[in-house]
């Protein structure tokens, strides 16, 4: 009898803490980088960025980190629109469309080359094993967003 309370308690102790973790809100203002919608069909790189209304730190940890990568590295590309960056909410119907686009059901990080109107979609799905190391988490959004920058006309040098 004795083990089965300290299972259960062990087991939904565990779920306290994991939905903490990952049920934390923000109620931090969304801070537009230059361009989040472009004004052009030309080539380019949208690098997007998914998440849901509720907000656990990783979630914000991986927006902000991506946000810091393009605005250090990649201002004159933001500034001309040869990068463009958007923030979408899942949960919000209005984006309904670009979330079948891209294939997202949770907070995830894709980067869309676009050339001559076709996509070419990747999900990055490594920045959610290094959460916490800034350095290797900005090369690997610096690495991806240079290499599909290669890939269009005059898009990196």
């Amino acid at each position: 009898m004795y083990v089965k309370v300290k299972i259960w308690t062990s087991f939904l102790l565990i779920i306290l803490v994991a939905g903490t973790l990952c049920a934390c809100g923000s109620t931090a203002p969304e801070v537009p980088l230059p361009s989040e919608t472009p004004s052009v069909t030309a080539d380019r790189v949208e690098v997007v960025y998914f998440h849901r209304a509720q907000r656990c730190n990783s979630c914000i940890y991986a927006e902000t980190g991506t946000r810091y990568a393009l605005s250090t590295y990649f201002e004159d590309e933001l500034a001309s629109d040869k990068i463009i960056f958007r923030l979408v909410n899942l949960e919000d119907k209005e984006n309904a469309t670009i979330v079948e686009q891209y294939g997202a059901f949770t907070s995830s990080l894709f980067i869309n080359t676009i050339i001559d109107g076709s996509d070419h979609i990747q999900e990055v799905k490594e920045i959610w094993f290094i959460l916490g190391n800034d350095k290797a988490f900005i090369e690997i959004v610096k690495g991806k967003v240079e290499e599909s920058l290669k890939e269009i006309p005059d898009g990196f040098k």
